[in-house]
């Protein structure tokens, strides 16, 4: 398993800066204007770069994240202190309380059950919940960074339907640009990890 707490002290950067981390965010943002919340929940939150960027397109909502990493939550509330930051891990947790909007965005791949997490998403799920998950095959670069597994869309569009939800939309990405880049980078792993996965990013 993978040590959160040491990794988002190096991959802050990485996932800020990696170009499928930009364009997932940008969706994010696509997909929540014009919803009618006014609470957000995102499970996984990492270093809050997508809080920060909701926070700009949602001024008057009301963010919350959670991450299984005590470390990190505890440096983002010295950071972004207009969040409200709990411990979680949603393998076996939840908060007692519901959100308008819940985002669980490359977390699931990650999880040791990821119906327990599915089913703890549920139950903090007020009106929406949003899943990004990887797709295709586990490549070195990202059994390094602790997928377990990944989806087919079917496969998930199935496992949210048996959580007891009923699917809005649904959608894949990345074919052929992004699954170019994934057989590249994964060429030579440990140089691209060395070189771009952690630490801080110059330009």
């Amino acid at each position: 398993m993978v040590d959160h707490d040491e990794g988002w002290k190096l991959w802050t950067d990485m996932v800020r800066y990696y170009p499928a981390g930009v364009h997932r965010r940008r969706l994010v943002r696509s997909w929540t204007s014009g919803l009618d919340i006014e609470t957000v929940l995102d499970v996984g939150c990492g270093p809050g770069h997508l809080l920060d960027e909701m926070r700009q397109a949602l001024p008057d909502v009301q963010l919350t994240g959670v991450d299984n990493s005590a470390a990190t939550v505890a440096e983002n509330r010295i950071r972004q202190p207009w969040v409200r930051w709990e411990t979680v891990d949603i393998t076996q947790d939840s908060l007692n309380e519901s959100f308008d909007l819940v985002i669980c965005s490359e977390v699931l791949e990650h999880t040791r059950d990821d119906a327990a997490s599915l089913a703890n998403l549920v139950d903090m799920t007020g009106r929406y919940l949003m899943i990004t998950v990887p797709s295709g095959p586990i490549r070195p670069l990202e059994a390094g960074f602790g997928h377990l597994r990944h989806y087919t869309l079917p496969g998930l569009e199935k496992m949210v339907r048996g959580a007891g939800l009923d699917i809005v939309r649904s959608s894949a990405w990345g074919f052929p640009f992004m699954s170019m880049f994934k057989v590249a980078s994964n060429l030579r792993p440990d140089a691209t990890m060395s070189g771009f996965g952690d630490g801080e990013w110059s330009a």
